[in-house]
Formats: C-alpha cells, structure tokens, sequence
C-alpha cells in the first residue's frame, strides 16, 4: 500500500482538514501523459502554468489536482496550496520521517541512476526513484509514491546549483548516503570542480546520526569527506576490491568480471564472477559502490548477482541497438557532461567495426565550455575512434582536438541526411549531446 493513495492522505499530511476521500491511481504533472484516474499537480514555473492545464487534465483523466489557483478552492476533488513545491517538500518530508525501513539517497556527477538502479533491484521490498525523478518536483514524487511496507527507499539527488542537494537531503535524511563521482558538470552556476565538491558534500550533513557515507576512494577528496562528516561513517569503496578477468561478450550485450577481495577483512575471501549487461569500466565502479551498499547494510549479494544480467539500460542512456544499414547504436542522448561523454566513448571503443562518434553541444559548463569540447576530441582520438561528426556551435570545438577526418553540422536536416547515407553496415555509432540537443532526433 502506498503512503499517498487519497485526496485525504494528502490532506493529513499537509496539516489540512479531511474532506470527501477521493482515491487516486497515479501522479501525473504532463497533461499530455495522464493516465486515468490520476492526481494532476499543477506545477508553476517561469515559463509555464500548470493551473491552466487543470481542466485539460480532469477532461484527460485526472480524478484529483493539487494546485495553488485560488478558484479551484472550494472544490472537493482539488486541493489548494499556496505553493505546490513547498506543499510536495512537506508532503515528501513528512512520509520519509514516518517511513520505518532504511534511506539511501544518491548523488554524484556521474552514474546516479545507474547506481540507483542496480541497489534497488538487489534490495527486498524496495521503493525507489521514478524513472530518472531527481530534482525538488522529481524526488518528492518518488517519495509520495513509495510503499510503507518497503524495507528499503533508494532515492536519487541531482544538483544544477548550490543549495540542491541540501534542499533535497533535508526532505529525505537518508541513513546511507552515497556521493559516486566529483566531475566536470554544471559549471556554469557551480563554477569549477571545487563548487561540484561543494554541492555533492551537502548530502553529509543531513545523513542520520549514525549513519553512513559511501565514497569513491579518491585521494583528493576522502580525507575532506572525514573531516565534514561528524557522528557518521566514511566508508571508501576498499582498495581491496580487486578485478580481475575483465571480458566483453561476442555479441557486446554482457560484461563478466571478478572481485577478488569482498568488503570484509575476511583474508579467506573468495573471488566474486560477475556479469552485467551495463558496460564499460565505469559501471564496473558503480558495481563496486553498490556491492559495499550491500555490505554496509547486512544484506546478500545473491540478488545483485541475478540482477545484473537482466538490468537494462534506462531509456537513451548507453542503449546498444540494431540500426540503419546493419550497424548498431550506442543510444546515450539523455544528456552529456565530460565525464559522461569520456565514459561512453570508453564504450565505443570497445566495439570492433568503423568507429563514428556523433556529437552534439555539452551545455552548462561556463567558461570552460571551449576547453572542455577540445579535450573530448582528444580524447576521442586516443580512444581510436575513427569518424567525429559534430553537431552545433560547442562541440564543433572538439575536431581541433580530434586531429583526424571529422565532419561538423549546425542544421538538423543536413546531418539526417549525412546520417542516412554515411552509415554503413557493421559501423558501430554513439551518439551524445546534452539534454537541450535532443540528439535523439537523429536516431
């Protein structure tokens, strides 16, 4: 049973007096995706109302609203707040402090949902993040559509400026927390690596007394973590977590490997085999973060091991499919930062065929846009990859650093028409760019 499943669930928990009950099936803030019986939340932003959509979405199916337009007040299948966030941020707030099982929030630059993904799947009786819901509407909505017999909530945090993981943290206060990677992502509002460290380590002070911290063992970093970190413990992924044996398969869908040493100071310890269907070494470390999540919370490692095989790729995020001309496609269009970008490259690489990176503009990295587009290309070519094609104003940058035949678009239609004819059978294409490039246009 979920903790929000009613108008008056709603209701009790924003300090509301009860009114007639009307239940609901889902949460929905898109008129355009609704589902019957759904709770429309009219969200209000710089560029859009949602309290203009009301009616759209009791006509598209929603049975209830939450909503902050004053004429809807006194209508029993809406609630007026004031402010809709600051209502999902109480709501939210009110049902983690009342959940009984163990929180674990997740932040980093790199390889949140990943992680999220995988810890939830090898939990019991887990709730956990909606698809990719990371931000001060995504998370509470997650919250509000957990389970109150989960054992565990498994939550993911995403930060575009200072304060957001504080603001997020606050409303879960998670009892592990776990910080993935510090990277190259955002900097036009958290100005260089130093502000993304700054954003990441706010989760800490929010974790529960006696709580714990789990971090990458970067030597830049963990002695800083232990010294913010007061009544909690810091826990590295060991360095004596070993792998050995890294294999792709044949056909590109399963990576095997083994850990050679477990968490504990057990020097009887045995290898660990695993096999995933998300590649490339960096899911090898979000494995590894994962498999200590596990340790730290007393469970088995069985159920991650099944897993593993199974777990998918989430929608345009290093998705290997058949394509145009009997080649294939690394799908990885969700959204692009450096280190993200380096990491699906790493992928490529590992294919056999014509190599062809297509990529589209990283956006949000302030004055180091330039240097960071050339360093991609550079990367690129010492990556063997064989065929940049770039697409806008930024990533045009990086053919000076890939030094090797490259080919650069600004206009949508010109590059779709390269596309259908360039791409040949075997050629094995990733395509990349940030979220505002909709590179998945050019699938």
């Amino acid at each position: 049973m979920k903790f929000i499943s009613s108008t008056n669930d709603i209701r009790k928990y924003l300090g509301l007096k009860p009114k007639k009950n009307i239940k609901f099936n889902n949460i929905s803030i898109d008129t355009r995706t609704i589902k019957k019986d759904s709770l429309f939340i009219a969200l209000r932003g710089g560029n859009f109302n949602g309290n203009k959509f009301i009616e759209k979405a009791f006509s598209s199916g929603a049975i209830a609203v939450l909503c902050s337009d004053k004429s809807y007040i006194n209508k029993n299948n809406v609630i007026y707040v004031p402010s809709v966030r600051k209502a999902l941020s109480k709501i939210s707030s009110e049902i983690a402090s009342d959940f009984k099982g163990k929180k674990i929030l997740i932040t980093g630059s790199n390889g949140k949902t990943s992680t999220t993904n995988i810890i939830s799947k090898s939990l019991p009786k887990c709730s956990s993040t909606i698809k990719n819901f990371n931000n001060e509407i995504g998370l509470p909505i997650s919250i509000m559509s957990s389970k109150k017999d989960s054992k565990y909530m498994v939550l993911e945090a995403g930060a575009a400026k200072k304060g957001d993981i504080k603001y997020l943290s606050k409303i879960v206060k998670p009892d592990i927390g776990i910080i993935t990677n510090i990277g190259n992502s955002h900097l036009e509002k958290l100005i260089n690596i130093e502000g993304v460290f700054k954003v990441k380590s706010e989760l800490i002070k929010n974790i529960r007394k006696g709580g714990a911290l789990i971090v990458p063992n970067d030597v830049n970093y963990l002695q800083r973590w232990k010294n913010m970190a007061k009544g909690i413990k810091v826990i590295p992924v060991p360095k004596k977590f070993i792998t050995k044996n890294e294999k792709i398969s044949k056909d590109k869908k399963i990576m095997t490997f083994d850990i050679i040493k477990s968490c504990s100071d057990d020097k009887k310890s045995k290898a660990v085999s695993i096999s995933s269907s998300l590649l490339g070494k960096h899911n090898i470390q979000n494995i590894l973060v994962c498999y200590t999540c596990l340790n730290v919370l007393g469970e088995s490692n069985s159920k991650m091991l099944k897993s593993l095989k199974n777990i998918s790729s989430s929608i345009s995020r290093q998705r290997i499919l058949s394509w145009r001309n009997k080649s294939t496609l690394i799908d990885d269009t969700y959204n692009a930062n450096p280190e993200s970008v380096k990491r699906s490259i790493d992928v490529l690489s590992e294919f056999s065929g014509r190599k062809i990176f297509i990529f589209g503009d990283m956006f949000e990295l302030g004055r180091f846009r330039k240097k960071l587009h050339v360093d991609i290309g550079s990367y690129a070519k010492n990556s063997k990859i064989d065929i940049l094609i770039t697409f806008g104003e930024l990533s045009k940058f990086a053919s000076s650093g890939f030094q090797k035949k490259s080919y650069n678009f600004y206009n949508e239609e010109e590059l779709k028409a390269f596309i259908a004819n360039f791409i040949k059978k075997n050629d094995i294409v990733l395509i990349k760019g940030s979220r505002g490039m909709k590179m998945e246009r050019f699938i």
